[in-house]
């Protein structure tokens, strides 16, 4: 799983050196050794294209070395994107669809990992009935059953549906006491998700994600379906939330949206978040992202219809 931690520790490594080798490989076109060790010989070509033929076998020797199998059956993802300099390789797991690609330049090529990032949603799902409960884990649209050891029991207050969702809400707070972090989506009938709520801490429990799947027919066909409807809502809440962040800044006149002013503020540090509308992304707003990334800023690669007023960059600012 990627992180923008992860990412940023990679950026900012300062024995790195260029040229960089920016490697996006997809698991359904590049699915086997000899398929990867081909590739390998495509990017050959493409460096000694751009740069002197006698440093390639330091690049050879780092990608020859990446273990291209073990690393396909790692999370089950779509791929991995490899970034190769001149005294080292990294590697970062992908999970989102993507297609093979070959970058050569100086810096990283860190588009992909952008979108992989915004892209990851983990939350539980409490599966709510009058007499019992199941708990899901979803890790960006995966899900898998908890096994939940002692959970309490309707009998043990006479069936009573108040009580008994109480017993419910404390279990979860005991079990969750460390890992607190995480949302809790609760997906019950109307009546019963409105009573669970009243008694629900409004700090873990996101009540504003409804689902709106046939409680009486959750098999795992229509669990899966129900995680795709929660993700998409948990999306769109993402992106209005980023509208209504960028609104309050610009309240406040802490937005740039003039190329020259994001830079200045990209290179002293002082970016909170850097927005880049996925059609006008180069090479250019791809070094902007790292500075912004290696001074701790958030970057968003979005469509240009969730951009902030249709532009094709723009940046809230830190006030110092």
């Amino acid at each position: 799983m990627t992180s923008t931690i992860e990412l940023r520790n990679t950026l900012t490594l300062d024995y790195e050196v260029g040229p960089f080798i920016s490697l996006i490989v997809s698991f359904n076109e590049i699915s086997n050794k000899n398929d990867y060790l081909n590739l390998i010989e495509t990017v050959k070509e493409e460096f000694i294209q751009k740069h002197d033929e006698n440093i390639w076998p330091r690049y050879e020797r780092k990608l020859r070395r990446f273990n291209f199998d073990r690393a396909k059956h790692i999370g089950n993802g779509s791929g991995v994107a490899l970034y190769v300099s001149f005294k080292a390789i990294h590697s970062f797991d992908l999970t989102q669809p993507v297609k093979t690609q070959i970058s050569i330049d100086d810096t990283m090529n860190v588009a992909q990992l952008i979108k992989e990032i915004e892209s990851q949603l983990h939350y539980r799902v409490l599966i709510l009935r009058d007499n019992d409960f199941k708990l899901l884990r979803v890790d960006n649209g995966h899900f898998s059953i908890l096994n939940l050891v002692n959970k309490p029991i309707p009998v043990l207050v006479n069936n009573d549906k108040n009580k008994y969702f109480m017993l419910v809400k404390e279990y979860l707070s005991d079990l969750f006491d460390d890992d607190d972090y995480l949302q809790t989506v609760v997906v019950a009938s109307e009546e019963n998700r409105k009573l669970f709520n009243e008694l629900a801490d409004q700090k873990t429990f996101a009540k504003d994600i409804v689902s709106k799947v046939d409680m009486d027919d959750l098999g795992p066909d229509k669990i899966s379906e129900m995680i795709d409807e929660l993700n998409q809502q948990f999306f769109d809440k993402l992106a209005n939330d980023n509208k209504i962040k960028y609104e309050k800044a610009s309240d406040h006149r802490l937005v740039a949206t003039d190329l020259r002013d994001i830079i200045s503020n990209a290179l002293s540090g002082k970016i909170d978040t850097l927005y880049i509308s996925e059609e006008s992304y180069n090479k250019t707003l791809n070094d902007l992202a790292i500075t912004t990334i290696g001074f701790a800023g958030n970057v968003l690669l979005l469509p240009k219809s969730q951009m902030p007023m249709n532009l094709d960059y723009a940046a809230i600012t830190l006030k110092f």
